[in-house]
């Protein structure tokens, strides 16, 4: 098995070409923000795209 290592660049290209829809690649953080920063912020994102979050906190 072969395993090819390619930038991330070239991957998103290679999916918009194909016609899919790129919805996990939001920005939620750096690596200054504290992890209740970025939970909510992820919870955020995933409600916006649809999920259903049962535990909120």
């Amino acid at each position: 098995m072969k395993l090819i290592i390619q930038k991330i660049r070239d991957f998103l290209l290679r999916k918009k070409r194909k016609g899919r829809q790129l919805i996990f690649f939001e920005k939620i953080g750096d690596r200054n923000t504290s992890r209740d920063e970025m939970l909510k912020n992820l919870i955020t994102v995933l409600e916006k795209n649809g999920f259903k979050i049962k535990n909120k906190k």
